[in-house]
């Protein structure tokens, strides 16, 4: 599920653009916040979707192999299109009709899973797996994380196509990894789990008013953002800023003024780790230096009201 923190970078990126584009509209700009968060799903469904890929290509691989072509010592008696967890995806209705719906296929990419499936054939693992004639549902759970975790990960090209697909699933593959996995773990006999999709959001309604409220509030209040940053950087040439610094200290001061769930140390720390990924070495420092200073003021003239104890130190 989508955290905060995601929550947080997607508003990132769609004011990165906002702030470099001619052309400004907020209601578009928040609709393309939405749709680009919406696209990570299709990520999900389609990590999920290689492991019938993977199956549909290993039939193919054995109906054009001659039997004497298979080692005598590596007999094939079963395959992974008997996998419980492949067959519940194959034949799970809420999860195809997602597939057609969002026309999400690995047709185009049909040489790059013939590669995946290379690597999968070659490995001891899977030549232990056919070699049995049949599997519990807890083996073949096991063995289709054992699949995903070290064939289908471990493929760099596979996660290179992922990214240049979408701009929006380079930062979140990481996340919709650990989605795939929870979702097969969840089949787990062992765990009582059961097969399901995951959501995408915690509370899509909550999580959908927060990036709206951010990105305008931040939008908002921009001419007053920069007094405040101005004042605080007065030895500073704020052209020469990196504009992400500025970004984001944009976004914490709209939390910390706008939103008044959210206690301020949380609001300064969020911002000053997305700094680390997201712009230069020295930012942290930078932000975390610029914003305390102005937080101080803002408490010294009481501008700050938040709600709860303890929320406001």
């Amino acid at each position: 599920m989508l955290s905060r923190r995601h929550l947080r970078i997607r508003v990132m990126q769609a004011l990165y653009t906002w702030y470099q584009s001619e052309d400004k509209n907020i209601g578009t700009s928040v609709n393309e916040i939405f749709r680009g968060t919406e696209r990570t799903y299709d990520l999900y469904l389609s990590l999920l979707q290689i492991l019938p890929e993977l199956a549909e290509e290993e039939r193919k691989y054995y109906a054009d192999l001659q039997p004497r072509f298979i080692p005598k010592d590596e007999p094939v008696l079963s395959s992974m299109a008997n996998n419980h967890f492949v067959i519940w995806l194959s034949t799970f209705s809420d999860f195809n009709d997602a597939l057609k719906k969002r026309k999400i296929s690995w047709q185009k990419d049909a040489e790059l899973v013939a590669k995946v499936f290379y690597q999968l054939r070659n490995s001891p693992e899977y030549k232990k797996y056919v070699s049995v004639a049949t599997h519990s549902i807890e083996e073949d759970v096991e063995f289709c994380t054992w699949v995903y975790k070290h064939i289908v990960v471990a493929s760099e090209a596979l996660q290179n196509v992922m990214e240049e697909q979408n701009i929006w699933w380079a930062e979140a593959l990481d996340l919709i990894n650990s989605m795939v996995l929870k979702t097969i773990k969840v089949a787990h006999p062992d765990k009582k789990g059961h097969f399901e999709l995951l959501s995408l959001f915690r509370d899509e309604e909550d999580d959908m008013e927060f990036m709206e409220k951010l990105f305008r509030k931040t939008i908002e209040n921009d001419a007053y953002f920069e007094t405040l940053i101005g004042e605080k950087t007065q030895n500073w040439d704020l052209e020469r800023i990196a504009l992400i610094d500025i970004i984001l200290l944009k976004m914490a001061l709209s939390e910390i003024l706008h939103f008044p769930g959210i206690p301020v140390k949380v609001s300064i720390n969020e911002y000053i780790d997305i700094s680390k990924d997201y712009s230069t070495p020295k930012s942290k420092i930078f932000i975390n230096g610029v914003i305390d200073n102005i937080v101080a003021d803002l408490k010294t003239k009481g501008s700050i009201a938040k709600t709860g104890r303890g929320l406001l130190e």
